[in-house]
């Protein structure tokens, strides 16, 4: 059987990011829920402190309205919601973090360089809701940790998909036992030579410390990268006697994460072929990038 080693990303992909006519949920472990419209992924990690958001979709009441329904709805209380702990400064990832900073006064956590970013070089320069919209209390760099109650998220700086690009380690249990969560933080390389050098440095970074840390749950921030929807499909439904499909053994972290490596490559490749100013409407996906 015919197994693809990168997501078809079109045009259709990059409009699936602001429609929100569509939400679903899962509780994927006993303390960590996933919310995700047609194409991105907000997590909700429970602490016994309160609960943490990591990326917030999109600035769009729909989005929060989802993603407090859906803490309701696993038996949890959205007024319980303390931090807000951001990848980058992409909209569809700062999302609808002035509700929740406005409704719950939850604490907000994101690296300088993309603070910077977010508000210098917005995503849809030309649509002013979209533009930063909510204040970042926490600027977070690589090695420092994020903690409410007893748990503890571990601060990656991985550079490349923007200048302040971060990614997440961080326990999760189910039934008592637990397992460490790796969360690559930005899907796509860019679209320069230079910029996918440090993107690649960055990924082999990350996994280094997902290694020593043995993560063995694949996470992702975007549908399209892991068979995001049909996986929440399947955890909704999922028998106790069926395994947990996000945990994947730590060998399989390292293999999930090569879906990077790929698109790395093949921009790396298309860039040298010929320049991205140069390509014609119509060219397929890797001419398509996930912010």
């Amino acid at each position: 059987m015919k197994r693809l080693n990168a997501p078809i990303v079109t045009a259709e992909t990059i409009c699936g990011m602001e429609d929100m006519s569509f939400f679903t949920h899962a509780l994927i472990f006993d303390d960590l829920l996933i919310v995700a419209q047609r194409e991105t992924n907000c997590f909700v990690l429970k602490s016994s402190e309160g609960l943490i958001v990591i990326d917030a979709i999109w600035p769009s009441k729909s989005a929060f309205d989802a993603i407090t329904a859906a803490i309701r709805d696993v038996g949890w209380n959205p007024a319980r919601i303390r931090k807000l702990v951001l990848t980058h400064g992409h909209v569809d990832h700062t999302g609808c973090g002035k509700w929740i900073v406005e409704q719950f006064q939850a604490r907000t956590y994101l690296s300088a360089a993309d603070d910077i970013f977010w508000q210098e070089h917005p995503a849809k320069p030309d649509r002013p809701e979209t533009w930063k919209d909510f204040p970042i209390h926490v600027h977070v760099k690589d090695g420092d940790t994020i903690t409410l109650g007893d748990k503890t998220i571990f601060v990656c700086e991985t550079p490349g998909h923007t200048p302040g690009g971060l990614s997440y380690l961080f326990p999760v249990q189910e039934n008592g036992e637990m397992h460490m969560a790796g969360l690559w933080g930005g899907t796509t390389p860019p679209r320069t030579k230079e910029g996918v050098l440090q993107y690649l440095r960055s990924l082999d970074y990350f996994l280094r410390e997902a290694k020593r840390r043995g993560a063995d749950v694949a996470l992702t921030n975007h549908t399209a990268v892991d068979n995001g929807l049909e996986r929440i499909a399947y955890s909704r439904k999922r028998m106790s006697y069926m395994p947990n499909i996000y945990v994947v053994g730590q060998d399989g972290f390292q293999r999930f994460c090569q879906v990077f490596y790929t698109m790395s490559y093949e921009m790396l490749g298309r860039l040298e072929g010929r320049g991205i100013s140069d390509r014609k409407a119509g060219d397929k996906a890797i001419d398509f990038t996930l912010d």
